[in-house]
């Protein structure tokens, strides 16, 4: 363990490093640490970060075998004002994992054995939570929706695509290459570990573009997902618009057998004169709002 000195030496050298463009430092994300006012939780919004780990990416044909949530308060601004440390479980999925899972997550079969998450725990958490978040929502809400029916209602947020990274001057979404381009390294694919970096992330603070007033990232994320969204469906769209329907954003949704994008009800009209342009038929639109998105 490094003492008070060599850690301050560390840093020393570090902040030397960082004067020569040759170099860019990366230091650890902090240990997670219990941040709350005794007594009752504060007054303030209620949110959860979440983060699973499973044998496989089918919820219908895969399992749950690690569960983090990591409960904090935020103020009208946005602002974490109190947090809770990662509280995190682990499961015996009585089956042996795949070899890919151990070398994505470093669990082996007897890390697991005779483990179960925490049920009631684990649904009061959620339930108390205003709103849920998770670095690729999509696939975090529908292990929990599955788990936890009681919740499919819920609102939830995506930091991995509701967040302007490349507006704000980040290449990709990974939540690791964005720590590491905000000057951070964490151990990643543990559930404990992803929610508390994922938590350090979203408090990092960056210029609003045009201006010079700092905010942090999870006040950006707060208010995007409050915002209501028109999800847009090319229904009856030509196989042969395919390539074109993809270039322009739109994913394939194989179970609505239809092409489908997100946009900003302002949109709207500049993607018709696209359509009519391209000789596709009118798109069909449904408004999204935090409780509808990421399923």
């Amino acid at each position: 363990m490094k003492t008070g000195s060599s850690v301050a030496a560390s840093e020393k050298l570090a902040r030397q490093l960082e004067r020569e463009p040759r170099y860019r430092v990366l230091r650890a994300v902090p240990a997670a640490q219990f941040a709350m006012p005794p007594g009752p939780p504060p007054e303030g919004r209620c949110i959860a970060l979440v983060d699973v780990e499973t044998t496989g990416l089918d919820v219908d044909e895969h399992k749950l075998i690690e569960l983090a949530i990591l409960p904090a308060w935020v103020d009208g601004d946005g602002e974490v004002i109190a947090h809770y440390k990662p509280i995190s479980w682990l499961e015996d999925p009585h089956e042996p994992l795949d070899l890919k899972i151990r070398q994505l997550t470093g669990l082996v079969d007897h890390d697991l054995q005779g483990k179960s998450i925490d049920d009631n725990l684990a649904c009061a958490l959620l339930e108390r939570a205003d709103l849920l978040i998770a670095h690729n929502a999509s696939f975090d809400r529908k292990w929990i929706d599955r788990r936890y029916p009681s919740l499919s209602s819920k609102a939830w947020a995506c930091s991995a695509s509701e967040i302007d990274w490349l507006g704000l001057g980040f290449d990709g979404r990974a939540q690791q290459h964005l720590l590491a381009q905000h000057g951070w390294f964490a151990n990643a694919h543990r559930a404990g570990d992803d929610v508390w970096s994922l938590m350090h992330l979203l408090r990092q603070e960056r210029p609003v573009p045009g201006s010079g007033e700092q905010r942090s990232h999870l006040a950006r994320l707060i208010e995007a997902s409050s915002r209501p969204t028109e999800l847009v469906e090319a229904v009856g769209a030509p196989f042969a618009k395919k390539d074109r329907l993809k270039a322009r954003g739109y994913r394939w949704n194989a179970r609505g057998r239809v092409w489908s994008t997100e946009l900003d009800p302002g949109d709207l009209a500049a993607e018709r004169a696209w359509f009519v342009h391209q000789g596709l038929p009118p798109f069909v639109t449904k408004q999204l709002t935090a409780c509808e998105r990421h399923r």
